[in-house]
C-alpha cells in the first residue's frame, strides 16, 4: 500500500474515511500492574486473565522502558518469559510464577515510586 505521508509516532492505522487513528490509550500504570498481578497471586483471578490484564495494560512498554535503566538486571529474565509467552512457547502458569519469583511486584513498586 503506498502512503503519501509517513505515519507518525502513535499511528495505528487509517479509519475507513483514511484519516490517521492516533493511540489514545492511557500511559502506562505499575501500580495499577501491580493490582492486576496482585490478583492473580492471591487467587482471585485466573492467570490467562492476568496476563491479558497485564497485555492490555501495556506491561511490555514497561518492561521495555525499565530494561534500558538502572533495573535492566532485574528486568531482562522478566523480558524472556514475557517474550516467551507472547510468542506462544511458555505456558501462562510458567510465565506467572517466573513473573512473581523473578520479583514482578517489587519491579513495579520500584517504577511508580520514582
Amino acid at each position: 500500500m503506498f502512503w503519501a505521508r509517513p505515519p507518525t509516532a502513535g499511528w495505528v492505522g487509517g479509519d475507513r474515511y483514511g484519516d490517521n487513528v492516533m493511540d489514545e490509550r492511557p500511559a502506562p500504570d505499575p501500580v495499577k500492574l501491580a493490582s492486576q498481578f496482585d490478583e492473580w497471586v492471591r487467587g482471585e483471578t485466573l492467570v490467562g486473565r492476568m496476563l491479558a490484564n497485564l497485555k492490555t495494560g501495556r506491561m511490555p512498554e514497561v518492561l521495555a522502558g525499565a530494561a534500558d535503566g538502572p533495573h535492566a538486571d532485574r528486568v531482562a529474565p522478566l523480558v524472556v518469559l514475557w517474550d516467551g509467552w507472547e510468542r506462544g512457547k511458555t505456558i501462562p502458569l510458567e510465565v506467572a510464577e517466573g513473573l512473581r519469583d523473578g520479583g514482578l511486584e517489587r519491579l513495579l513498586a520500584d517504577l511508580s515510586s520514582g
